[in-house]
């Protein structure tokens, strides 16, 4: 079975269809989205039909998602943050709103852990960003696997025989490897923030035994353009093509 992970799509529709496309040629079986579908882009309501559509029950809540609907404060946003998100409280339709009350924090999926910021208490909204916030959160799941967001940073981090690491490389087996445990940032679909624009998903191959981390190009100047339209700060409008 392979098993697509997207996240913080952050209402970029041009990056979301792109990326379902790409997961469409890897033959997925299931798609699973790790939260923050909303928030920077201009097209919110759009992104949320997408993913209700095609990743079914397997959606979680992100911290750009809780404030669209009120179940948090803007305090900790920063100032262009909260302008798009005020934008975007406005414009999501009552249906979306709804739809986005109903999302879990976690779900474990198989041998797979699904999180949208950290294990260990995810409504917190705390960051992973260092092999000592790894190591700390390895205590907080059980599967082999955990899969995060958050953070807009693709990352592979292994645990093997109390050996902590980060893997370089975009792609890891853990075949024949009975003691390795992942935690996994699959990265960001619409505002990825590793200085590269592609956006960012993960590939779980249950039979191959490997977890892939994918970079697909879109149309960045579309995107763009309909942000400029909707008079969003210029800040997130460059900050895509920058990639971070």
């Amino acid at each position: 079975m392979r098993i697509a992970f997207i996240s913080d799509i952050h209402a970029n529709l041009e990056a979301l269809d792109t990326v379902l496309d790409d997961i469409k040629k890897a033959g997925a079986d299931e798609i699973c989205c790790l939260g923050d579908i909303v928030g920077y882009g201009a097209n919110p309501n759009e992104c949320i039909d997408r993913v209700s559509k095609y990743c079914g029950e397997n959606v979680l809540l992100g911290n750009h998602d809780a404030v669209a609907i009120g179940l948090m404060t803007t305090r900790q946003f920063n100032v262009h943050a909260r302008a798009a998100i005020e934008w975007t409280a406005e414009k999501l339709s009552a249906k979306n709103r709804r739809y986005l009350s109903t999302l879990p924090l976690t779900k474990a999926v198989g041998m797979t852990t699904m999180v949208h910021a950290t294990p260990y208490e995810p409504k917190k909204w705390y960051y992973i960003t260092s092999l000592e916030d790894a190591a700390f959160n390895f205590q907080y799941f059980d599967t082999r696997i955990c899969v995060i967001g958050h953070t807009h940073i693709p990352t592979i981090m292994a645990l093997d025989d109390e050996e902590i690491y980060s893997h370089e490389e975009r792609w890891i087996s853990y075949a024949g490897k009975k003691d390795l445990r992942l935690l996994v940032n699959v990265g960001s679909v619409g505002q990825p923030r590793d200085r590269n624009k592609d956006s960012s998903y993960g590939l779980l191959d249950t039979d191959k035994k490997t977890f892939t981390l994918k970079r697909v190009p879109y149309n960045v100047e579309k995107a763009q353009a309909k942000m400029r339209k909707a008079k969003m700060p210029e800040f997130l409008i460059n900050r895509l093509a920058e990639g971070r």
